[in-house]
């Protein structure tokens, strides 16, 4: 009886054993854009019941993973499936902007960004032709000569979310500068060039924007395309050889511009962009310390 009991007990643990279905978590936050692991304890297929605000992609290891994606705001049901039974995760999916902030549109027809944070280009991503946002595989953020040095993003973003923004400042060497390299493994300065190309035939229609901050007095200087022709100055004095555009309140808060590219059609027809190109550049004055913060940087059509 005894020898009977022990079998018994070793079939109903084994039967057990494959039938039960659990998942971590069961219950998971995530703002638009984010991206959440689900693992089950046995191979599953998976579900969601509402892709409009999180899909669910089975892993490459037979589903006992599943990768959740937060589309939009809402809430959604992932469902695993396996022997017969069905487990569930709850998906709330929040917009992500700051401290009960909107994700903000942007007001344009088509995008291009080189800095813009999660939340917004995933409300905006139906307006993004392509995007020049460093990736550290093809497209790189170079900083020259080690001329600046990275320092804490504190407080919100330029559009008032807590996703961070970039901020440097100035090492010692007496100058500054770095640049938005669309590198010839990629396909990024081939969509450079054909904005160039777009800017040049209609460029009453095209701006970029650049949003900065700055508690101090220092200026700086930006071009496009690689071109130093079409150099323009956010501060008081030119730097660099490049005129005043305008100048902005230094009072800690975030001041956004949009400069028309109107003003370079001329610069950028007859510039030729190839692979490689620094599709923006920054360059701060040259003061060891000199700090600039920067957001939102992309071009748009109106």
């Amino acid at each position: 009886m005894a020898a009977f009991a022990l079998v018994g007990f070793f079939a109903c643990q084994n039967k057990e054993t494959v039938e039960v279905l659990t998942l971590d978590p069961t219950s998971v936050t995530l703002e638009v854009g984010q991206e959440a692991t689900i693992t089950a304890s046995v191979a599953a297929t998976w579900a969601s019941n509402n892709e409009a605000v999180a899909k669910v992609v089975a892993g490459n290891d037979g589903g006992k993973t599943a990768k959740v994606t937060a589309v939009a705001e809402g809430n959604a049901i992932i469902t695993a499936a396996a022997n017969g039974k069905t487990k569930t995760c709850i998906v709330k999916v929040e917009n992500g902007g700051g401290q009960g902030g909107d994700a903000k549109t942007i007001d344009a027809t088509q995008i291009w960004p080189i800095i813009l944070d999660e939340t917004t280009y995933a409300a905006n991503e139906s307006k993004v032709v392509a995007t020049f946002q460093p990736n550290d595989v093809d497209q790189f953020l170079y900083v020259w000569d080690a001329t600046y040095e990275g320092v804490n993003a504190t407080g919100k973003n330029f559009f008032d979310n807590t996703k961070g923004y970039t901020a440097m400042k100035v090492t010692s060497l007496g100058w500054s500068g770095a640049g938005f390299c669309l590198t010839a493994s990629g396909n990024g300065w081939e969509n450079a060039k054909a904005l160039k190309e777009a800017i040049v035939a209609d460029p009453d229609k095209y701006f970029l924007h650049i949003a900065m901050k700055s508690t101090d007095e220092y200026s700086h200087c930006f071009y496009i395309f690689g071109a130093e022709s079409t150099k323009f100055v956010l501060g008081k004095q030119s730097v660099y050889d490049g005129a005043v555009y305008s100048d902005f309140d230094r009072d800690g808060a975030w001041h956004g511009f949009d400069i028309p590219m109107s003003k370079f059609a001329n610069a950028l027809a007859n510039l030729a962009v190839d692979a490689g190109v620094n599709v923006f550049v920054v360059l701060t004055e040259g003061v060891a310390g000199a700090q600039l913060n920067i957001d939102a940087v992309y071009f748009y059509k109106k």
